[in-house]
């Protein structure tokens, strides 16, 4: 037993093995392991083998409770170190290294960080005084001012890793969390495969670096929205590094490099409304998609929404019950909205809104979503490949130019004919309908006024009564 005395977290069965057992005290920690305690066995009952395995489990252990803090173990041990230095008076809060210091030559230094030393000492418990250095201890303020004495100790250099992590960390209560998690590794992974390196110093990441990283989003056809929307992720990460960080002589290579341009009529062919025979021909294959999907379809044509905001509504955004019945498109854990676009309120009129009454009386008691097949991917590649089949069968789709998206034009087409332009924007979300200093003034949205100017869209393209169409009537 005398192993468990000197090795903290060991316990020994009375048949021999060996295990390592640690309460997990760290609140980032327990969530990411979903645990209060660990106990991981050392895989030996061996005694000689027993201390190197409970070496390399504590180091497993530091390593995943810095992991967790958002920091490797060496940032974790520099924290330590400096902020030790700094309180008394060896350091400057922006030092780059801490010793080592020379007996002969530094004399007064050198007694400075013997004091040092017996202070921080004397505040450790007696435990962490009686562990032995070659049991590998935690890092202590003493134990780090003994090395940074004799061997020096120097700043390490932050990982991408690091700054991805303190990046996320402070974004956590974003409703738009995880699809901000999913954009940035999607970017990372770029800049990595670009760079040759598996998560670099930030310091590496050079303006040859954000070109070549920029030419291979063009080399793999992204269309120039995309490559900004990379560009300004791996941007805003670096940024956030530079603040956090403090790294003086480093700057985001990523700030004011030139992006790729085009006069509006490059690249591939713009996106065509669906005309009502198309929408005709599109709704006869539709027995042979689920309930989700079509009602998913007849939610976009009667909104204009995207297949991304319909799968992502909720019922706690739907109100069938106000005066003028309505759903809000807003930011939740299911979607974001694009950049130029709000939150809003969108009526509900026609069949659109029977079809939405249909869906609540049909829910399950304390449902969250309005279209649960869909609202848990991460995104709208499979509903949009499900919406896609009816167009196929149909022959009305083509690639990139008629698409379900194509019903978010039809709507436009439809508002340009029958609205003013201020309700045509309160409708597709396109801003917040006045522009300019007007944006932030009023609460009001006309949400009544909206719902007589869809209505009338409607009307005008023979929609208002789907899917019973002029050309179905006998």
């Amino acid at each position: 037993m005398r192993l468990s005395m000197d090795l903290p977290h060991l316990k020994l069965a009375k048949t021999g093995n060996a295990k390592y057992r640690r309460r997990v005290t760290s609140v980032q920690m327990r969530a990411m392991l979903g645990k209060s305690a660990v106990e991981w066995s050392l895989k030996t009952r061996d005694p000689l083998k027993i201390v190197e395995a409970w070496k390399k489990t504590n180091a497993k252990f530091e390593a995943l409770e810095a992991q967790a803090e958002g920091k490797t173990v060496p940032q974790s041990e520099w924290e330590i170190t400096l902020a030790a230095a700094i309180e008394h008076g060896l350091a400057n809060a922006d030092a780059t290294q801490i010793g080592p210091v020379d007996a002969e030559k530094e004399q007064g230094k050198f007694q400075a960080f013997t004091q040092a030393i017996l202070a921080e000492a004397e505040k450790l418990s007696p435990q962490q005084r009686d562990a032995r250095f070659a049991n590998n201890p935690p890092a202590n303020p003493a134990m780090q001012l003994v090395k940074a004495k004799f061997k020096g100790l120097e700043r390490p250099p932050v990982s991408l890793s690091e700054a991805i992590k303190q990046y996320l960390r402070d974004r956590e209560g974003r409703s738009t969390y995880p699809d901000l998690v999913k954009q940035v590794n999607m970017t990372v992974a770029t800049l990595e495969n670009t760079m040759g390196k598996s998560d670099p110093p930030i310091a590496a990441i050079n303006r040859e670096a954000a070109y070549a990283f920029r030419d291979a989003l063009v080399a793999k056809g992204n269309s120039i929205g995309t490559i900004r929307r990379r560009v300004n992720t791996i941007k805003a990460v670096l940024n956030a590094a530079e603040k956090r960080f403090d790294l003086p002589s480093w700057r985001n290579p990523f700030n004011g490099i030139e992006l790729p341009e085009d006069d509006g009529t490059a690249g591939e062919e713009k996106r065509r409304s669906l005309t009502l025979e198309d929408i005709g021909k599109t709704l006869a294959h539709h027995g042979n998609v689920n309930d989700d999907v079509r009602d998913i379809w007849h939610l976009m044509m009667f909104t204009g929404l995207g297949p991304d905001e319909a799968r992502g509504l909720q019922w706690a955004e739907v109100f069938l019950d106000d005066p003028t019945p309505h759903f809000e498109v807003r930011a939740n854990a299911r979607r974001r909205l694009k950049k130029g676009q709000r939150r809003r309120r969108v009526p509900l009129v026609g069949t659109a809104l029977t079809m939405m009454r249909k869906r609540l009386s049909q829910s399950i008691a304390n449902e969250l979503d309005v279209f649960p097949r869909y609202a848990t991917q991460r995104n709208a590649n499979t509903l949009s490949a499900v919406l896609v089949k009816p167009m196929k069968a149909a022959g009305v789709w083509q690639k990139t130019v008629k698409v379900p998206y194509s019903l978010r034009h039809t709507m436009k087409d439809l508002l340009r004919r029958s609205a003013p332009q201020h309700m045509q924007l309160l409708l597709m979300g396109h801003g917040f309908g006045e522009g300019r200093a007007a944006n932030g003034y009023g609460e009001d949205d006309l949400l009544d006024m909206q719902a007589g100017y869809l209505t009338k869209a409607l009307e005008l393209g023979n929609l208002i009564n789907y899917p019973d169409l002029p050309s179905q009537k006998g």
